[in-house]
């Protein structure tokens, strides 16, 4: 019976073999859950890590980081650097007591170093005002650059932003700028912030939809009918604009405005229409003091071609300069279809590529229309109240069409020089399109000038017409104009 007992509480010994019962772990758990509960409610945790694992204060600045010196003090060392920008290149931490005491080396872009800067004279560096590669305007007011030089002459000018670097020639410290004008391409440096002022950036985006930078065009269109003198200034890069319904999803082209391209590429998808609505009854009562540069339009298909077109009714002042058209002029339509405008100059622009379905055409078919073959890049109209010279266009949309087409006012005072008709070729150089031709072919036109253009393997010189058709040359107007227009240097090849 004893060697029995023995093996019964051997078995009740082998049983109990951890420390607590299970319901003593469970008890255990629960109170441990509830005081890290409350040490984390109560932010212990870091009073424990700092009694236990105590941390030295950190620097205020790091390394690479951009900074700007301050001092008020007359006396200090830092006094002629005050304002300047440089770069933190090193830092050296001190320890006394519990702390680190921390200075700065700085180095500025003129090649001058301050070494042990304490961060009681530094700052954040503040960003510059205006970014490289963005177009600007020089100011109004704008008197000297820093080096003393006038910018008087240079008020109002569009530039373009090459350099932006900090300003080490006095204390005003901040950034000066390196620009290049947009007319001629002078540059100009070390243009100080105070000296330039912003332009209305047009908000298009290269990831947007043709329909989302339709309405970004649209609301920097309205904004500058709303507020004259605005120069809209596009972004660098490719967009696409357009559109499967130009007569109701069109632009109204606003007066009093600069439109600058920044090697801006607008895709053309589907067609579009940019209107200039007349405002009066007079020629010069439309889109007035307009002009546009350094755009080039592109189709999105340059097999087949897409459509851009600015159709104006009356209109004063166009300066249309430095853009390109590329297949953007489909059969039987124009890039510019001008009513009556006035006083307008066309220049060093480029049109390439004119109605690419005609190109395997080598015999024009009995009872064409021969405006499909001859149909203008710049088409100088007469603007009246029947429709047809728009087309009916403009008349479908504008309200005010009958009452400010009283009468036919021809195109007048217009000037079309040192312009590219150039044909498209893919990379192989096979001809795509045929070049495009520019003038008049039903109504009378005012005073032209037409000189110093390039026309290169015109759509109209490839047919037999062009020796009997007057329609059928590059530069064409009609006979009853002859002494109105002066033609001259030109060169067809």
């Amino acid at each position: 019976m004893g060697q029995e007992s023995e093996v019964v509480m051997r078995g009740k010994h082998q049983k109990r073999k951890g420390l607590f019962r299970k319901g003593e772990l469970i008890a255990l758990g629960v109170m441990i859950s509830f005081v890290l509960i409350l040490f984390a409610v109560t932010g212990s945790f870091a009073v424990i890590k700092n009694t236990f694992f105590p941390q030295h204060n950190l620097a205020t600045f790091k390394t690479g980081q951009s900074v700007q010196i301050i001092s008020d003090d007359k006396t200090n060392k830092l006094e002629k650097y005050k304002n300047w920008i440089g770069e933190i290149t090193s830092i050296t931490a001190k320890q006394t007591n519990k702390k680190y005491l921390y200075t700065y080396r700085i180095t500025f872009d003129n090649g001058k170093v301050l070494k042990a800067v304490k961060a009681k004279f530094l700052k954040n560096a503040p960003k510059a005002a205006y970014s490289k590669n963005t177009l600007i305007q020089i100011a109004s007011n704008a008197e000297t650059d820093s080096d003393g030089y006038s910018l008087v002459e240079f008020r109002g000018k569009v530039a373009h932003i090459d350099k932006v670097h900090p300003n080490y020639a006095n204390n005003d410290g901040g950034y000066l700028y390196d620009v290049s004008l947009k007319e001629d391409g002078r540059t100009i440096t070390n243009i100080t912030e105070s000296a330039l002022t912003s332009l209305y950036q047009i908000a298009l985006k290269q990831d947007n939809s043709a329909s989302q930078n339709n309405e970004a065009l649209r609301q920097a269109f309205d904004y500058a009918r709303a507020h004259p003198e605005t120069i809209l200034a596009f972004p660098s890069g490719k967009f696409d604009i357009g559109s499967s319904n130009p007569e109701k999803d069109y632009q109204q082209l606003p007066s009093d405005t600069q439109l600058y391209g920044n090697e801006t590429k607008l895709n053309i998808q589907g067609r579009i229409y940019w209107l200039g609505f007349a405002t009066g009854a007079g020629a010069t009562e439309g889109v007035k003091n307009f002009s546009m540069s350094y755009i080039d339009f592109i189709a999105d298909n340059l097999t087949e071609g897409n459509q851009f077109m600015i159709m104006a009714n009356h209109g004063d002042n166009w300066q249309i300069k430095h853009n390109s058209f590329t297949m953007v002029q489909k059969k039987g339509s124009h890039i510019f279809d001008l009513g009556g405008l006035q006083n307008s100059i066309f220049d060093s622009n480029q049109f390439i590529g004119y109605a690419p379905e005609l190109t395997e055409i080598s015999e024009i078919p009995s009872g064409s229309d021969l405006h499909d073959y001859y149909a203008e890049a710049i088409q100088i109209d007469a603007s009246d109240n029947s429709g047809i010279w728009d087309g009916g266009i403009l008349q479908q949309v504008d309200a005010n069409y009958s009452q400010n087409n009283p009468s036919k006012q021809l195109s007048s005072n217009i000037t079309i020089s040192n312009n590219s008709f150039l044909p498209y070729s893919d990379s192989a150089g096979n001809i795509i399109a045929y070049s495009a031709s520019i003038g008049q072919h039903s109504s009378e036109v005012g005073e032209i000038t037409v000189y110093g253009n390039t026309f290169t393997s015109s759509l109209v010189s490839r047919y037999p017409e062009a020796q009997t058709e007057w329609v059928m040359k590059p530069i064409h107007f009609p006979e009853i104009s002859a002494s109105k227009v002066v033609n001259y240097d030109n060169i067809t090849n």
